[in-house]
């Protein structure tokens, strides 16, 4: 009688402990949230992630902390990400650069892309060409045309924060003939400063970042890196109008190590999409010039989306030969 009693308990023993990690994850969130952004305050993976965050805070009762933690091109917060406890109160706001572009533009990495999974894409983001507002070429063939009068000496400067920006412009160089100096910045912000101040020629920073420093006339806009012309911009060429194909964008996303409970994932992933179909956030996300993707991407698609990604990045960067540092 004690040997059925004990084996009675045993055996409910998995059963419980199945219910109790249930019951955390019907109860989830049930304490802040920590949402890590691997880059800098005012980037537009920064400003997305507080956008959706402020959303999420609505619906699940508890704070979404935005962390920034830049560094190294988002190696250093993804890392961070990577480390922390599979238990979903550690989120990476994910971003090409950091998911998709750096396995092919560094040999060594703190994390294996792979090791997460994404829930959610809340912005899909194309780039400007952008110049010196005093600039006298107004247009991406006027633009050739002066680099490409250059005397012997005299080089063409293209600055550049993360591989989001850094590709567009090698690309535009083995599509146009011109040659860069280049010019590596932490972030796009201080990228977009010395172009204002004449120490840089071009820089192709993600429209959402760059959006207030067109409108307020800080920088001039000449073009998009998007295959067609921005709905925020009708008056702006693509630069594919000139270079057919040519076509760059950018996503970020919310991602999370694939340890963490699918009753998890799938929360967030009905969470966020529900935020960003909202009305009044997908007309500031526009506003920004973020779009966002279909309402039933659900996690398998939006994790498929990401791996895609990496693979036309990695085709990106070889055709700008862009050596693995």
């Amino acid at each position: 009688m004690k040997r059925r009693n004990a084996l009675g308990l045993l055996s409910g023993l998995p059963l419980a402990a199945w219910s109790a990690a249930g019951r955390a994850q019907d109860n989830y969130p049930n304490r802040p949230v920590r949402v890590v952004v691997p880059f800098g305050p005012g980037g537009s993976g920064d400003i997305i992630s507080r956008i959706v965050a402020h959303e999420l805070e609505k619906m699940a009762g508890q704070p979404f902390i935005i962390d920034n933690k830049p560094g190294a091109t988002g190696m250093v917060g993804t890392g961070i990400v990577r480390q922390a406890p599979a238990d979903g109160y550690t989120l990476l706001h994910g971003s090409t650069s950091s998911l998709a572009a750096n396995p092919s533009l560094y040999r060594q990495l703190p994390y294996d892309p792979d090791d997460f999974t994404t829930v959610a894409i809340d912005g899909i983001i194309p780039s400007f060409m952008l110049v010196n507002k005093d600039a006298p070429y107004r247009t991406v063939k006027e633009f050739v045309a002066f680099a490409k009068a250059r005397k012997p000496g005299e080089p063409v400067f293209s600055g550049y924060g993360n591989a989001s920006s850094r590709v567009p412009s090698a690309l535009f160089e083995e599509r146009s003939g011109v040659k860069f100096e280049e010019v590596a910045y932490r972030d796009a912000v201080p990228s977009i400063q010395d172009l204002a101040a004449g120490r840089v020629h071009v820089v192709f920073p993600d429209q959402t970042v760059s959006e207030s420093y067109v409108r307020s006339g800080y920088v001039r806009a000449i073009a998009v890196t998007s295959l067609e012309r921005s709905p925020q911009y009708p008056d702006l060429e693509a630069i594919a109008e000139t270079y057919p194909g040519f076509s760059v964008i950018a996503f970020v996303s919310y991602s999370l190590r694939n340890e963490v409970p699918i009753e998890i994932q799938r929360k967030l992933n009905r969470w966020i999409t529900e935020a960003v179909h909202k009305p009044e956030v997908r007309k500031r996300l526009l506003e920004i010039n973020a779009t966002t993707p279909p309402a039933d991407w659900d996690i398998e698609k939006s994790t498929a989306f990401v791996r895609n990604e990496r693979k036309l990045w990695a085709g990106y960067i070889k055709l700008a030969k862009i050596e693995p540092q």
